[in-house]
C-alpha cells in the first residue's frame, strides 16, 4: 500500500516537473519569436504578417480541435470574437513597435501587462492590489524611465511607446480571457480568436498595405511563428499550466521577456548598455513581485489559454 502511494506521489512530482519544463519551453518559443517578428518586418508589412500567421494557426487548431467547437455557447463565442479583435490590435501595435526599437526592449516593455492586470482587477472587481503591487508598479515605471534615458536623452521613442500600449492591450485581453475560458473549452476559444485575429489582419492588410512577397525566408519565419509560437506554445501553456501552481506557472511564462532579450542579442546582434540592463532588471523584478503567492497579496491569475504578451 505504501509502495503504491509512494509511486503515485513520485509520478505526480514527475508530471509537475515535466509541466514546468513545458512552460519554460513555451516561454522560449514566445521569446525567440520577438527576434523572428523583427526580422520578418523587413520582408512584409505587419498586417499581412499577422494575418497569415494567425490564419494558418487557426487552420491547424481547427484541424485538431474542430469537434470541440460544437460545445461552444453564445457567451463563449462572443468573448472569443472580442478576444480575437483585441489580440489583432495588440499584435499590430506590437509588430509595428518592434520596427522602431530592439527586440529585447519590445519583449520587456510588453511584459508590463503582468503589473497592469491587478489594477484592472481592482477597477472591475474591487480587488485591492495591495502594497506589493504598488511597489511593483513603481519598480516597473522606474525601469521604463531607465530605458527612456538610454542613449543619453530623455523620452520614450515611438517603438517603446507602442510596446507599452501593446502591453496594456494584452492586460485587457487577459481580463476577457479569464471569463471566456470559464464559459467554453480553451482550445475552442483559442481557435475562434485565432481565426478572428487572422481575418481582421488580412482585411487590414488588403486595404492599407501593399501585397506581401513570400520568399523562402518569409515562409520559414511565418511557419515558425504559426506552428511553434502560436499553436505549440499556447498548446503547451494550456496543457501544462493545469499541473503547476498558478503563481509559479505565471512566473515561468513571464520568462519570455528574458528569452526575447537574449534572442535579440544572439540572433540580431543587438547590444545592451549598463543603463538598459538596469531598466530590464527593474522591470523583471516588478514582474517577479507580482507573481508572489496569491495569499500574500491580491492578484488575478493569468488564465491558461491567454496569449497575452506572447509574440
Amino acid at each position: 500500500m505504501h509502495v503504491l502511494r509512494g509511486g503515485k506521489i513520485l509520478k505526480e512530482k514527475r508530471r509537475i516537473r515535466l509541466s514546468e519544463l513545458g512552460l519554460v519551453l513555451a516561454a522560449i518559443l514566445w521569446g525567440t519569436a520577438f527576434a523572428v517578428v523583427k526580422d520578418t518586418n523587413h520582408l512584409m508589412p505587419p498586417s499581412w504578417q499577422i494575418g497569415i500567421r494567425f490564419t494558418f494557426a487557426a487552420a491547424l487548431m481547427l484541424l485538431l480541435f474542430h469537434k470541440r467547437l460544437k460545445s461552444m455557447n453564445r457567451k463563449a463565442l462572443l468573448l472569443s470574437i472580442l478576444m480575437g479583435t483585441i489580440l489583432f490590435i495588440a499584435y499590430l501595435v506590437q509588430t509595428i513597435g518592434v520596427k522602431y526599437t530592439t527586440a529585447g526592449r519590445n519583449a520587456f516593455l510588453t511584459a508590463i501587462y503582468v503589473v497592469i492586470v491587478p489594477f484592472l482587477s481592482w477597477g472591475l472587481h474591487r480587488a485591492h492590489p495591495g502594497a506589493v503591487n504598488l511597489f511593483a508598479a513603481v519598480l516597473c515605471l522606474t525601469g521604463i524611465g531607465m530605458l527612456s534615458l538610454a542613449g543619453g536623452h530623455f523620452g520614450l521613442g515611438l517603438g517603446e511607446g507602442l510596446s507599452i500600449v501593446s502591453g496594456i492591450l494584452y492586460a485587457v485581453h487577459i481580463m476577457i480571457t479569464s471569463s471566456a475560458i470559464t464559459s467554453g473549452d480553451p482550445m475552442a476559444v483559442n481557435t475562434v480568436q485565432f481565426a478572428v485575429c487572422g481575418v481582421l489582419a488580412l482585411l487590414c492588410g488588403a486595404f492599407t498595405e501593399p501585397p506581401p512577397t513570400l520568399n523562402q525566408q518569409a515562409v520559414l519565419s511565418l511557419g515558425y511563428l504559426s506552428i511553434f509560437s502560436s499553436a505549440i506554445g499556447m498548446g503547451l501553456q494550456s496543457v501544462c499550466q493545469r499541473y503547476v501552481e498558478t503563481s509559479k506557472a505565471s512566473l515561468l511564462m513571464s520568462l519570455e521577456s528574458v528569452f526575447g532579450c537574449l534572442s535579440g542579442i544572439l540572433l540580431l546582434g543587438e547590444t545592451l548598455t549598463i543603463q538598459t540592463v538596469i531598466g530590464f532588471v527593474l522591470i523583471f523584478a516588478a514582474i517577479v513581485l507580482t507573481e508572489m503567492p496569491a495569499e500574500k497579496h491580491s492578484r488575478l491569475p493569468v488564465p491558461a489559454s491567454s496569449a497575452a504578451g506572447q509574440s
